[in-house]
């Protein structure tokens, strides 16, 4: 046991030093500064009950540099005011309000919104985002950048988290999130890099219009609430090559809310981790089931030793982790790293047998999802 414990540590630590190496070695390319044209975005924003936040990135999209886009929410039966503070805003963005019907909701609330919106846009550029988000105000300009180049059809882009919590265990729960989600970032980012695109997040990806009817949009997934992100860009992956980009870019970041308890926390990455079962790739399993079981050794190595191969596991993960967060402009977070290692494969083995042997469904905004 000891030695196909180490073995798979070993494996990843060799993985680790291509991860590094590819974040270094990765240049970012955008022609944003050079015969920018009147093509615009269509913004694409699903929601329900984003009250509290959703006039945050309204207000962010009020103050882009780059001005020719519209904007298109589609609330899905919101109980609080979201509707009321998006309308406030109408005379300053050139949005429309669209509301999701109980018979086009269906099982994928999300897809649907998504999919009435596309039916309704001016633009073939496209950029979707989340309610509880705020971009940088060059965001859109550096994507009109990355589409310059033609054979560009999808932009995975930076997520990470505000800080706005004052006492000292809430600071130090987001900055467990900032942490965790940071290696979600990195390693999402790299398989870009190695032309292997894996993941991606929903809070910040933009795609062309022609391109998501060529693949079929969500065809194919739509018994499945999430995936809006991963399944598109995966269809999109098949089919043309080298056509994924991630904008590793300061200015393409997008921050989002941390979840606010275990109990939101749990059910966030159960939603997550709900979709591997149903990737057609065999790669992204196959990559599932190796963090899983490498998690399962590293606990296993951590109780039981020996602890050398474990070691480089962890400093390895603190130059990747460090890099990564400096980029996400966290540098404040990178101190708590090795507290975040100790928790993180029991917190991976959780989720990994969650996802097999427990029911797949979640709460989400008040309602039950699958």
């Amino acid at each position: 046991m000891n030695l196909l414990a180490e073995t798979f540590v070993l494996s990843y630590c060799l993985l680790m030093i291509i991860f590094i190496m590819a974040w270094i070695m990765n240049k970012y390319d955008s022609k944003a500064d050079s015969n920018i044209q009147k093509k615009g975005f269509s913004v694409i924003i699903p929601v329900r009950n984003e009250g509290n936040n959703i006039g945050r990135l309204l207000q962010s999209l009020v103050e882009q540099q780059f001005k020719y886009f519209e904007v298109i929410l589609i609330d899905d039966s919101s109980e609080d005011n979201t509707i009321e503070v998006a309308q406030s805003f109408l005379s300053r963005l050139d949005l429309r309000i669209l509301s999701l019907s109980n018979s086009e909701r269906g099982v994928s609330p999300k897809k649907n919104a998504i999919s009435k919106a596309l039916a309704l846009v001016k633009y073939d550029l496209i950029f979707c985002t989340d309610g509880d988000c705020i971009l940088s105000q060059n965001l859109l300009k550096e994507y009109k950048g990355i589409f310059e180049h033609e054979k560009v059809k999808f932009i995975s882009g930076p997520v990470t988290f505000m800080e706005e919590k004052s006492g000292f265990w809430e600071r130090l729960w987001e900055k467990v999130q900032i942490i965790e989600f940071a290696s979600l970032v990195g390693s999402a980012a790299v398989s870009v890099f190695l032309k292997k695109p894996n993941m991606c997040s929903g809070a910040n990806m933009a795609y062309r219009k022609s391109v998501f009817f060529e693949v079929k949009g969500y065809e194919g997934n739509t018994e499945l609430a999430s995936g809006d992100d991963e399944f598109l860009m995966h269809k999109i992956n098949t089919k043309f090559k080298d056509a994924i980009v991630f904008a590793k870019s300061s200015e393409a970041i997008v921050q989002t809310q941390t979840c606010s308890d275990l109990w939101a926390f749990y059910s966030q990455r159960k939603r997550w981790a709900s979709k591997w079962t149903y990737y057609e790739s065999v790669i992204p399993k196959l990559l599932a089931v190796f963090v899983f079981l490498l998690n399962a050794f590293s606990i296993y190595l951590a109780f039981c030793g020996p602890w050398e191969s474990l070691s480089l596991k962890l400093a390895l993960e603190i130059i990747f982790l460090g890099m990564v967060l400096s980029f996400l402009k966290k540098k404040g977070s990178i101190i708590f790293i090795p507290l975040v290692q100790i928790i993180y494969p029991f917190y991976v083995v959780f989720f990994g047998l969650n996802a097999v042997f427990m029911s797949k469904t979640y709460d989400w905004k008040g309602r039950k999802l699958k």
